[in-house]
């Protein structure tokens, strides 16, 4: 029988864009000065389209997500065509060794050891840090070399949370996300059609 979270259902993909969403506000004052509050958690989105498909492969997808019940079931989220950091796509095994959190410098600075020496990692690649919940961030600098790297990333650990000790995995990258409600659209016609959904991150 099937269990949750599910994977995405086995297909070609015409699009896959995962981006961050920030909640910022912006607003005028005196002297030419502008207030900038983030007033909720930034958080991964992606929209994913198929590429056409016949029919009777479009209604398997299209019962997959009836199955998820409009986000009240979750998926476990890998990028489908980012699988390992970008250095490694012809060799993914020096990104199959899970490293650990030796310590937090601070909510966006990690630094991380038991990597594998010959691991590449460069700017804009994902690493995910799994402590019981699963936060995926986006390189944006790194230093160190063999198994002990420093890695900078977006976004910053949520306030509160803990993750000296977490696992680090650059190998499949993933979070736990649910589908948005109405999200889900057909394109097409009669024998090919193109599914179409959004699907936003959920920390349960």
């Amino acid at each position: 029988m099937t269990t949750y979270p599910r994977l995405l259902p086995p297909t070609n993909w015409a699009d896959i864009n995962f981006r961050l969403e920030r909640s910022i506000s912006h607003s005028r004052s005196g002297n030419r000065l502008t207030n900038v509050v983030e007033y909720a958690d930034p958080l991964w989105m992606v929209t994913l389209k198929t590429i056409p498909i016949r029919r009777e492969d479009y209604t398997e997808i299209e019962a997959w997500w009836h199955s998820l019940r409009g986000g009240l079931r979750t998926i476990e989220f890998f990028h489908p065509a980012l699988p390992s950091p970008r250095a490694h796509l012809k060799d993914m095994g020096p990104a199959q060794t899970v490293g650990t959190v030796a310590a937090v410098v601070n909510s966006g600075t990690v630094s991380a050891t038991g990597l594998a020496a010959s691991l590449i990692i460069s700017r804009g690649d994902y690493v995910t840090f799994f402590n019981g919940t699963h936060h995926v961030g986006q390189v944006t600098d790194t230093a160190g070399a063999g198994t002990t790297r420093t890695i900078e990333f977006e976004p910053a650990f949520p306030p509160g949370s803990v993750f000296a000790g977490a696992e680090v995995y650059f190998d499949r990258a993933s979070l736990i996300m649910r589908p948005v409600a109405g999200s889900f659209q057909k394109s097409g016609d009669i024998l090919f059609q193109q599914a179409t959904f959004d699907l936003i991150e959920s920390r349960i």
